[in-house]
């Protein structure tokens, strides 16, 4: 049984809902479905039931295989004008960046990236 006591859904009658044109809306309102991923998840294991896509095992990670966490041993803090000072020694010869090079700041939880831009 789905949660609330409602039977649970045919993947395979979400996706013809789909192939017939219905809007997310309709298929929500059609099923009981509350959330828009629920009825995304729905639609690809129903294509997959269906035989429309094939059986994939997705990797666990979104992180490209040759990605990886580098820790140079460098810790930094901010200091009292708020600022964060990434040295030549390591931008240039630890990581390897080159001068020129531009980055866009991202935060992601506690983290904070550096991602080169071309």
């Amino acid at each position: 049984m789905a949660p609330g006591g409602n039977p649970p859904i045919d993947p395979k009658m979400v996706a013809m809902e789909v192939q017939k044109g219905k809007s997310l809306e309709e298929i929500q309102r059609i099923f009981g479905i509350k959330m828009k991923s629920q009825v995304q998840d729905l639609y690809v294991r129903g294509l997959r039931q269906l035989g429309e896509i094939p059986h994939t095992n997705l990797p666990k990670t979104t992180e490209k295989p040759s990605e990886r966490v580098l820790d140079t041993g460098y810790r930094r803090s901010i200091g009292q004008s708020g600022s964060i000072t990434l040295t030549r020694a390591l931008l240039l010869e630890k990581l390897g960046f080159e001068e020129g090079d531009t980055f866009q700041i991202l935060r992601q939880g506690d983290d904070l990236i550096l991602r080169k831009v071309e």
